[in-house]
């Protein structure tokens, strides 16, 4: 199926954005742009904002100011709007399934809710397309309670792209991943990328990040303090992270050993 376009080539577009809780300012002013197919990582330490900013782009928490537009939309001082939502995937924290179902009784679940084909069968058949997109063929009748959490994630990156949406937003997906975990995680993130699918990802992980990010945003205290584009390589790159959030990568858990991907 062919992926819709865009609305133009800056899909998100963000000015003087903050949020507060409170009297506690998260957000300071974030002016962004995101091109159309680009894969933008969120880098900073605890409390950077970066997550926050994150949610703010998945219409599930709400700016205090400034401007969002998404895909042509404007986003603020209300959520975007559901016609807005129907075209972004968000793998959160959690994976955002239900436990008791198997993984294709999850993915027909989220396929009806979607409106994802035209009959049943064409579900039938995106269901199973978005099971082997994730290398979950052997697992597609167990119940998500039984899936250890590599496959958990895979399962949610599945769901949450099930509807071929056009912006793509992770919030650490490689946490608590092990090798093999990680690399089938990784692979998936570079077919939906090489699909058209622009993507941001928060991420502790400087190996993830410079293997597939093509671009890095920096947040430090709720500022963005550096963009790299492209991204360096992964001992230039936690080098001058280190330098400007002052931190060091255990303190701020960033990890992530030199990975090669073709």
């Amino acid at each position: 199926m062919a992926r819709p376009a865009c609305d133009g080539e800056t899909p998100i577009r963000a000015r003087a954005l903050r949020k507060a809780y409170g009297l506690l300012p998260v957000l300071r002013g974030i002016d962004l742009d995101v091109e159309r197919g680009s894969f933008v990582a969120l880098l900073g330490a605890n409390g950077a904002g970066k997550s926050t900013l994150l949610r703010l782009l998945a219409g599930v928490t709400r700016a205090s100011g400034g401007s969002l537009e998404i895909l042509g939309a404007d986003c603020h001082p209300g959520r975007p709007e559901p016609a807005v939502l129907a075209r972004i995937g968000f793998v959160a924290h959690e994976p955002l399934v239900y436990r008791d179902l198997t993984v294709r009784q999850n993915l027909a679940f989220f396929a009806d809710l979607y409106g994802v084909g035209r009959d049943r069968a064409e579900r039938a058949a995106r269901v199973q397309a978005a099971i082997d997109s994730v290398r979950l063929e052997r697992n597609a009748e167990r119940a998500a309670r039984n899936l250890s959490r590599g496959t958990l994630q895979r399962l949610a990156l599945a769901r949450a792209s099930l509807h071929e949406p056009e912006i793509l937003l992770l919030d650490e997906p490689f946490a608590g991943l092990d090798a093999p975990g990680r690399d089938r995680f990784a692979a998936s993130l570079e077919n939906l990328h090489r699909a058209g699918t622009t993507l941001a990802m928060v991420s502790h992980d400087l190996g993830e990040v410079a293997a597939l990010a093509t671009r890095a945003i920096v947040l430090r205290d709720g500022r963005l303090v550096a963009d790299f584009s492209p991204v360096p390589p992964q001992g230039e790159l936690r080098a001058r992270y280190r330098a400007l959030v002052d931190d060091d990568p255990e303190g701020s858990q960033v990890t992530g050993d030199v990975v090669d991907r073709p």
